[in-house]
């Protein structure tokens, strides 16, 4: 941690570096740029907000190239972002929701007051964003059910008073990545103004599949947007927004690495695994295509100080990805195929007093139905026909589930002021949901088992299936659960620069069913039984901090407690598959900072660090690692372990340095630095799966027109080419095949180095 430190260090005093969470061009009489938030639903100064909280502009979202929210991530302390074979996780603090549909997300997504409940929502594109707010930590109150975690709320860029349009383009060389957004808005009369937004992506990726002979992840995007707005005379204003997404991709940045044992030997050949980290991979694909439809109606009516604010919301997502899940070159589990469907209709109604009152309060109901469909196909291909196992050769199992949910809430916020100096909030929120969910699972031979094996009866098969803990089945059932999420919070103004806060909130997370479970729990034909119903999640957060901020500076600094109860976790079954049940609890605790210094009128240099200390408390059920010895013969316990992709230090510095150069140019240079400290990338623990500590560094040169009419860049990205595991595990049948006597291991890597070439116009 030292040498990190060091070259940040080195860093900040030799050259201007980038602003990250932050607009960062001060205004016209100098000093930092105010940050607006609506975290509390209002809009605030980022310095006022009593919560840990970063803030990144749409500019700075722009500047940088970023294209979805894992690309963001990296700049943001303690949010964690990362994609696995079947899902894809949003950490905040360590805390992550696990592989599995059937679970709500641990960090509530929001775009645009919708609530963004499917795992793969964070893969859509960010295109012409006000800003990303990050709020760590439960947010029960204002963000409901399932911000355990904390939340991510995104902000769209709304209608302008008056006409104007835009034009980027971005060229990157080494992976052939073109972008291009398109903007209009203006006014369409008196009392309505609009804004559309294209965009268009695709990438080649950067590594190389020599079995599909094609450059992965190999990406196309299209997303459009309208927002119609409406302002009167009266006391009514409102808005409409419509978009929709489409992006698909083939291939994921996944190699195999770190043989073990005899591995290499059973897999010379002809069956040859390559595990040389060198951005080359074989294996039988992977594609996955997302559609994503969602409207928003937000209406707000002034009611003498008062104002009624609605937010109808409409979401359709749907998904269906082929997947090799064995990520190897024999054709193992090749084919492989999951889908998802998912429709939710949300209505917020809240109202607020005005802002600047002796007492302040927020309260509303929210009411959401949601329908959801899920399918998984697991093909077991004709390969196995040359094993022990041939009885599995064209099989496959299918697994149907469906669900419906109803969830109402009620909540409330007040804050009064006990002195000039002294501000107490209080809220709560209730929630009762009801679910509902059936799944049902086939075992199926195909055409070349019934050909090639005749003698092999469908009972034989059924027993080979029971082997690994899979048996047909159907099930269905029905959850309903109440919760009560208080928070307190305490603010005192130690001088008009500096503000004090301490805090207590209890957050909760649904519980539901297990989508992915092979058999039935009460099952006594399969060793491990099956999970279908799990419960929900609790933890109770305390928080305390220091805002300041004057006209230059401005510096932020909180320590935090969190305790969780009950966490929804994945259960290795001792073969091949995973259940879900409530069997862990955790402790998370830490520091948080950043601070923003305008320097002068032309450099300004920010930077943040988190410190997360983070413990199992109780998981006595962890899947074991190759070669660690069991506890008590089949699981390892993770108690007083630390969770996977949990490094104890994270954080970036950056700047940003701008300079007139005549009457009408001015030229930009900008440097920033994210680092970690090493953490273990397995959920399994396995210290083979270690990431080491890294700095990761980028920069952007520009040259534009003074009034920003023009701009022209140089963007870099990963200047340090770092290789980074953003996700790691066991090869799927490595072990199997080996007798146990040996294993290798795959990886998510992050982008290496690239370098873009920007164009911006403006009119």
């Amino acid at each position: 941690m030292k040498s990190v430190l060091k070259i940040l260090a080195t860093t900040a005093l030799v050259t201007p570096v980038a602003a990250w969470a932050q607009d960062n061009s001060a205004d016209e009489q100098g000093g930092l740029a105010e940050i607006v938030v609506t975290a509390q639903k209002r809009a605030e100064g980022l310095s006022d907000v009593p919560i840990s909280i970063s803030a990144v502009t749409g500019e700075t979202i722009e500047a940088y190239g970023q294209t979805n929210l894992e690309s963001v991530s990296s700049s943001i302390p303690n949010l964690k972002i990362t994609q696995t074979a079947i899902a894809n996780r949003i950490a905040i603090r360590g805390i992550a929701s696990g592989d599995n549909k059937g679970f709500e997300q641990s960090v509530a997504m929001f775009v645009d007051g919708v609530y963004y409940g499917r795992d793969q929502l964070s893969r859509m594109p960010l295109v012409d964003l006000q800003r990303i707010e990050v709020l760590r930590g439960p947010q029960p109150t204002l963000f409901g059910k399932n911000a355990i975690a904390g939340a991510v709320n995104v902000v769209s860029r709304r209608p302008s008073e008056e006409f104007e349009g835009s034009v980027s383009a971005s060229y990157e060389f080494e992976h052939k990545e073109k972008r291009i957004t398109g903007v209009l808005s203006g006014p369409i009369s008196d009392n309505v103004g609009a804004r559309v937004v294209g965009y268009y992506r695709d990438m080649d990726g950067y590594f190389f599949n020599t079995k599909q002979n094609r450059n992965e992840p190999n990406v196309r995007e299209a997303f459009v947007r309208g927002i119609v707005d409406f302002k009167g005379d009266g006391p009514l204003t409102a808005d409409l927004k419509v978009e929709y997404a489409d992006f698909k991709t083939k291939g994921q940045p996944r190699e195999a690495f770190g043989p073990v044992g005899i591995y290499s030997l059973v897999f010379a050949g002809p069956l040859f695994v390559e595990t040389n980290e060198d951005y080359v991979r074989a294996d039988g694909g992977y594609q996955s295509r997302n559609k994503v439809f969602n409207t928003v109606l937000n209406a707000n009516l002034e009611l003498g100080d008062h104002t009624l604010t609605s937010v109808t919301g409409y979401l359709d997502y749907n998904v269906k990805e082929t997947i090799d899940v064995d990520f190897v070159n024999p054709a193992l589990l090749d084919g492989t195929r999951q889908s998802e469907d998912y429709r939710q209709f949300s209505q917020e109604l809240r109202i607020a007093s005005p802002g600047d009152q002796p007492f302040n309060y927020i309260a509303g109901v929210y009411y959401q139905n949601t329908k959801l469909g899920v399918t998984d196909h697991v093909q077991f291909n004709p390969f196995f026909f040359a094993t022990p196992f041939r009885a599995l050769g064209d099989t496959s199992n299918d697994r149907i589930y469906s669900q419906k949910s109803d969830l109402i809430s009620v909540f409330a916020q007040g804050e009064i002021s006990l002195t000039d100096s002294l501000r107490v909030t209080l809220g709560a929120r209730f929630n009762h949901e009801s679910k509902t969910g059936s799944r049902a699972l086939a075992v199926n031979r195909g055409p070349l088992s019934l050909a090639a094996m005749p003698a092999i009866s469908d009972p034989a098969v059924i027993g080979t299936f029971r082997a690994l803990n899979i048996e047909a089945h159907n099930i269905s059932g029905k959850l309903n659960e109440s919760s009560f999420n208080p928070m307190a919070n305490i603010q005192y103004d130690i001088t008009d620069d500096l503000m004090f806060y301490a805090s207590f909130a209890r957050g909760s997370k649904a519980g539901g069913f297990d989508i992915r479970g092979n058999s039935l729990p009460t099952s006594t034909t399969v060793a491990t039984p099956g999970a279908f119903m799990f419960g929900d999640e609790q933890a109770d957060n305390f928080e305390a901090g220091l805002k300041y901020k004057t006209r230059n500076l401005a510096i932020n600094v909180s320590a935090y407690h969190t305790k969780y109860r009950d966490l929804q976790t994945n259960v290795f079954d001792g073969v091949l598959s995973f259940n879900v049940r409530n069997a862990s609890g955790a402790k998370t605790q830490g520091v948080e900072a950043d601070m923003r210094w305008a320097m002068d009128d032309h450099f300004t240099l920010s930077g943040a660090i988190a410190y997360l200390d983070f413990e199992f408390t109780n998981f006595p059920l962890g899947q074991c690692f190759f070669q660690q010895v069991p506890d008590n013969g089949t699981f390892c316990s993770y108690s007083g372990q630390r969770n996977a992709l949990t490094p104890k230090w994270s954080g970036n510095l950056n700047g940003d340095f701008s300079h007139e150069i005549g009457r009408n140019m001015k030229f930009g240079i900008n440097l920033n630095a994210d680092f970690s400290s090493s953490y273990i990338a397995a959920a399994n623990l396995d210290p083979r799966t270690r990431q080491s500590g890294y700095v990761k560094m980028g920069a952007r040169v520009s040259l534009g027109h003074i009034d920003n009419n023009w701009t022209i860049a140089l963007v870099g990205r990963n200047l340090t080419n770092e290789r980074i595991m953003q996700t790691a595990g066991a090869l799927p049948l490595a072990t199997t095949f080996t007798g146990g006597a040996g294993i290798a291991y795959n990886a998510i890597y992050d982008r290496p180095r690239n370098i873009a070439l920007q164009f911006d116009l403006k009119f």
